[in-house]
Parts: C-alpha cells; sequence; structure tokens
C-alpha cells in the first residue's frame, strides 16, 4: 500500500515573515557553494586540458559575474565547465533534499500505516520462522516425523499469507497460517483472492485438497500439478459442465442418511439456496421438513436423489409415508402425512418451496452426477476414502445455479468424513485437509459452517472461506452466523475492494491509534520559537483501508497485533513456469470440450 508520510504542520502567521535573518544566511551560503562549484568544475576542466584558473575569490567571483571568461580560467574551454557545473549543481541539490528530508522526518515526521503497524510487531512471531515451522512439526507428528523445522519448506510450515511490509520496497518475515487454523478471507474480484491464496493453497496442500469455485481457473492451474506432485487422483465435480469435460464419477449423497439428523442436515443445504428470504423465512423450515423427510424415505428404500424429486411432485403420494412407517420412523411419517393433508393453499406453499429448492432433481444431467450410472463403468466418490489420502477435489458450480446445494452437500460430507476419521487418528487429521471455499457465499452454501469454524482447525481440517465482503456471509448465514464465524476464524485476512463502510470503521478501531505530532513554529521580538504537540488519530482510517493496493492484505490473527501483508500471487513464485503451462494446457481442453459440446446435436 503506497502512502506519503503525511506532513508536519506549520502554524503561525508570522513564521514566514519572521525568518527572514535565517533566510538570508542560507541564501548567502547557498550563493558562495553555487560559485565555488563553478570553480571546481573550471579547475577539474582546466586540469585535464591544460588551461589555468585563478584563484576562489572575491575578485575570481566578480570576474565570474562579468562572465570574462579569459580572466577567470584562460586557456580553458568554456562549454565543458558550464557542463560540469550543472551536473555538480544537480548533484548538490539532490544531495541537500535528501539530507533535508531525513532531518525533518526524524524531527517532524509522521509514521505511516505500514511503519506503525508493522515496526517491532513481535506479537506475529507465531505466524512466522522459526515458530511457525517448530509448532507445524508438533502439530504433524505422523507426517513430519523426525523433521526439524528450520529444514521444512513453506509449504509444510502452513499456508502462506504473505510478507511483512518493510521499509521501501522491502519485505520482512514471511507469515502462515498454522494447520489448526481457521481462515476467513474478504476481497474484491481480481485482488488477488485466487493467486495469492486458492491455486497456492492448493498446490501446497500436504493431503487432501478441495476446492470450490464458480469458474474453471483454481482447477486450470492446479489439477496436472497436484496429480504429479501427489500421484493421486483428482476428481472434478462439474454437472454445470463449467470446464467442458466429462463425467468421470458419481456420488450417493444418501449413502450417509440412515436417520432423521442425517437427512435434515441434508435437505438443509437446499433450503439454504432459496434467494426470496421473504419466501425462505415463511415456507423454509416447513419445506425443509418435507425434504429431510422425502430424503429419508428415499434412502431406507434404497433409491436416489432423483426419486425425490419425483415425490415432490405429487402431494397426495402414500409410498414415502409407508416407507417411514416400516422402518420404525412413526413420528416423521405422521408428520409427512400431516403435510399431505393440510389446507391446499398451505400444503402448496410447503411443496413449492421445496421445489424451488430443490430444483436441481428435475435436471437430468445434474442428477447423473449423483445416482447410479446403470451401465456405465464409473467408480462412486467415497468421502471417507478421500480425507486419508492425498487426492484433490474440485467442485464447479456457476454461481446461484441449481447444483449449488449438491456442493454445498458434498462440502459438508466431506467435513463430517474428516472429523471421523481425525477422530481414529488421535483428534486430527495428519496430513492436515486443507478446504479452499471460493464464492462460498453463492454455491457453498452450508448452514452450521460458522459453527464447525470453532472446532474444525482443532480436527486439523483447514478451512479457507473466501467471501467478497462481510454483508454478502450476511445474506447466508445471517448477522449472528456471521458474527459467530468471525470470531472463531483465527485468521481473517483483508483484500483490496473493501468498500462496506461500516466494515472498513470497524476494522479501522480494532487496528487502533497511535501518537502524531504537530509541529508550530513563531518568530518574534529577535527570536523563533517552536512547539510540538501529540495527538492521537487511528492509524489507519476507514478511507486507508478501502484503499489497500491489490496484492496486499491486512492481517488480524489471535493474539497478535494487525499487520499489512504483501501477498504471494503463484506467478511470483519459483514454480510460475509450471502453473503457466498447465493452465495453457487446461485451457486447451476446456476449449475442445466447448467446441465438441457446441458442435453437438441439440438434445445430445
Amino acid at each position: 500500500m503506497s502512502r506519503e508520510r503525511p506532513k508536519y504542520q506549520v502554524k503561525g502567521g508570522a513564521a514566514a515573515a519572521g525568518a527572514p535573518p535565517l533566510l538570508v544566511l542560507i541564501a548567502l551560503w547557498g550563493t558562495v557553494g553555487l560559485f565555488f562549484l563553478f570553480w571546481l568544475a573550471a579547475r577539474i576542466v582546466a586540469s585535464l586540458t591544460g588551461g589555468t584558473v585563478g584563484g576562489f575569490g572575491m575578485e575570481w567571483v566578480v570576474s565570474l559575474v562579468v562572465w570574462d571568461t579569459g580572466t577567470v580560467w584562460p586557456g580553458t574551454p568554456t562549454l565543458p565547465v558550464v557542463l560540469l557545473f550543472g551536473v555538480f549543481a544537480a548533484l548538490s541539490a539532490a544531495l541537500l533534499w535528501w539530507v533535508l528530508h531525513r532531518v525533518r522526518n526524524a524531527l517532524y515526521g509522521q509514521p505511516d500505516a505500514i511503519g506503525a503497524l508493522n515496526k517491532d510487531n513481535e506479537t506475529v512471531a507465531e505466524l512466522a520462522r522459526p515458530e511457525a515451522a517448530d509448532k507445524a512439526v508438533r502439530l504433524r507428528r505422523t507426517s513430519l516425523a523426525g523433521r526439524r523445522g528450520r529444514g521444512l519448506k513453506d509449504a509444510d510450515v502452513g499456508l502462506t499469507i504473505g510478507d511483512m511490509r518493510g521499509d521501501g520496497n522491502r519485505t520482512g518475515a514471511r507469515l502462515f497460517a498454522s494447520w489448526e487454523d481457521t481462515v476467513l478471507a474478504f476481497m474484491a474480484p481480481r485482488a488477488g483472492k485466487t493467486t495469492a491464496m486458492a491455486i497456492p493453497y492448493v498446490l501446497d496442500a500436504p493431503g487432501p485438497a478441495l476446492a470450490t469455485s464458480n469458474k474453471a481457473d483454481v482447477w486450470s492451474a492446479t489439477a496436472r500439478i497436484r496429480e504429479h506432485t501427489t500421484g493421486e487422483r483428482v476428481w472434478l465435480f462439474d454437472p454445470q459442465q463449467v470446464t467442458h469435460q466429462g463425467q468421470e464419477f458419481w456420488w450417493n449423497p444418501l449413502t450417509d442418511v440412515r436417520g432423521v439428523e442425517e437427512a435434515y442436515r441434508l435437505a438443509g443445504h437446499f433450503v439454504l439456496t432459496i434467494d426470496d428470504d421473504s419466501k425462505k423465512d415463511m415456507w423454509g423450515p416447513a419445506a425443509r421438513a418435507l425434504l429431510s423427510q422425502l430424503i429419508l424415505a428415499a434412502a431406507l428404500s434404497g433409491r436416489s436423489l432423483s426419486t425425490v424429486g419425483e415425490w415432490l411432485h405429487d402431494t397426495k403420494l402414500p409410498q414415502p409415508v409407508d416407507v417411514l412407517f416400516e422402518h420404525g420412523f412413526t413420528a416423521y411419517a405422521e408428520a409427512l402425512r400431516e403435510t399431505q393433508n393440510i389446507v391446499a393453499e398451505t400444503r402448496d406453499g410447503i411443496y413449492t418451496t421445496a421445489r424451488t429448492a430443490a430444483r436441481c432433481l428435475d435436471d437430468p444431467r445434474i442428477m447423473e452426477w449423483v445416482t447410479p450410472p446403470g451401465d456405465r463403468p464409473l467408480p462412486e466418490f467415497e468421502p471417507r476414502s478421500f480425507v486419508t489420502s492425498k487426492q484433490t477435489l474440485h467442485l464447479l458450480s456457476k454461481s446461484r445455479a441449481a447444483s449449488a446445494p449438491l456442493i454445498a452437500a458434498l462440502t459438508d460430507a466431506i467435513f463430517l468424513a474428516g472429523e471421523e476419521a481425525s477422530e481414529a487418528q488421535g483428534g486430527r487429521l495428519d496430513p492436515p485437509l486443507v478446504a479452499v471455499l471460493d464464492e462460498a457465499a453463492n454455491i457453498c452454501k452450508i448452514a452450521d459452517l460458522p459453527d464447525m469454524y470453532s472446532h474444525l482447525g482443532s480436527r486439523g481440517i483447514v478451512p479457507v472461506t473466501i467471501l467478497q465482503s462481510y454483508r454478502q456471509g450476511v445474506r447466508v448465514w445471517t448477522e449472528n452466523g456471521m458474527e459467530a464465524m468471525w470470531s472463531a476464524a483465527t485468521v481473517k485476512v483483508f483484500g483490496a475492494g473493501l468498500d462496506d463502510h461500516k466494515i472498513v470503521d470497524a476494522l479501522s478501531k480494532l487496528i487502533g491509534q497511535h501518537d502524531v505530532s504537530t509541529t508550530s513554529f513563531s518568530y518574534g521580538e529577535g527570536k523563533g520559537n517552536h512547539s510540538v504537540q501529540l495527538r492521537r488519530q487511528e492509524i489507519m482510517q476507514g478511507s486507508d483501508i478501502r484503499q489497500i493496493d491489490k496484492g496486499e492484505c491486512l492481517l488480524f490473527a489471535t493474539a497478535a497485533r494487525p499487520t499489512i501483508l504483501r501477498m504471494r500471487p503463484w506467478y511470483r513464485t519459483d514454480r510460475a513456469r509450471l502453473v503457466t503451462a498447465a493452465i495453457k494446457d487446461a485451457e486447451e481442453l476446456i476449449t475442445t470440450g466447448a467446441r465438441a459440446r457446441y458442435d453437438a446435436p441439440r438434445g445430445a
């Protein structure tokens, strides 16, 4: 973030008029210095050309003023003398300005935001080497067994947040999110969230990696590299053909649905995608209950989600009620039958809301990804196997599209599988699972994600939720939910483009204040007087936070002072050429797939 130091203030109208003696003295010696530079330039040129120069004094100065070159430097060419004098004068002026600037800053200069935040900030030591490396060894006792912190690569230490800003263009310590941190990032589009966070974090994941996105950029940059470096499979869940690649696996969301709790949780992913908040508030709870009843009935009878979609279009169908009765879920069966038999207007409102939330169940192209493939030899994705591997899963969906609930459901299934696996490993996944939830508020709306933030990190699951703004998160998880996520996130990152005045003002207060000096100067009765007053001022005002440069971020970490960092996008690392080549190859695949789809007959 480029900032000029605030200029110290000069107060008092007599200052300018009362300083003539000092100004006269400076002007006098400055003039003498200029004449001396002319004499020095003449001496140097004379020594090279065989000419002569008179001694420096008043007579020589008077002769120069009247431009009697034959007297001041006889036998010496004039043009080289003038040119050399110009060089000396320019260098002297630059030197004088530098000295005065340094003196002024030392006496009266105000520290800028970066200096005030980053200078002597020892509270972030836990995020930097060697503490961060030693912590990684403690957290990953199995995968880093026998290793020492000082020998770890950055990718083993943690997720790189950025480098501390120093004076000028210098960088300081590199800071990392540890393998027990939970990360919450707020960045506007094209502020570095993909290049400096999503792509590097997927590439650096020591164990399984999960990434959600509404574009193909993260998959393009990481898929081939992850497959090569880990030697394990890269899965692509892309029901809406964002990458134009064919389907290579399927996943059954009903596999782990054994009771009311699992069914109700799965139904919540659908209802949370309803865009109409008034409709969601009025009919949402009833629609979620209806969906959970139908989901449980389908799971108990060995059916798929497609069957749930069919049942939603028949408000009087007795089959799901009978299934629930047969498996002992009497209360759930009675509730479903009651919904089917209530007043038509109410029943239709509930069913319509449920159909709206679960509209993906009516799309056969989407359902192919979550129903048995029939005669097609497609493997089934198993979350339990994934979380104990080094595989990679990319979940793609267009923003607020029909398939978004399935993205949230699969992400949630992986989190739950990771929690179970961590218990079997003594309480923590090793190597840890990295989950980059880009566009989380649009395509990965997990209802209790704010609550999960309080314990995922301790299980060896590192979530990185990336939002465009705080208000975007409020629209999904409500104000209370966002406050819970904010409090539970141990690492909070704020990039360029924050326009929410409430958030930037709140951050300004959290950053704190520092002392700013104001200097006044006056002159009277033959003597000068100056004084310095201190006042408290915000280190970074809201306008400063809003103007954070692209490629930089403001970091809030637990028990540490805020700090300004320069982020590390992949194209500024030693793997830039490798990622560039991977992106180029992936773009060719996307282009080929798009052309094949465009040229295919309609309905194929």
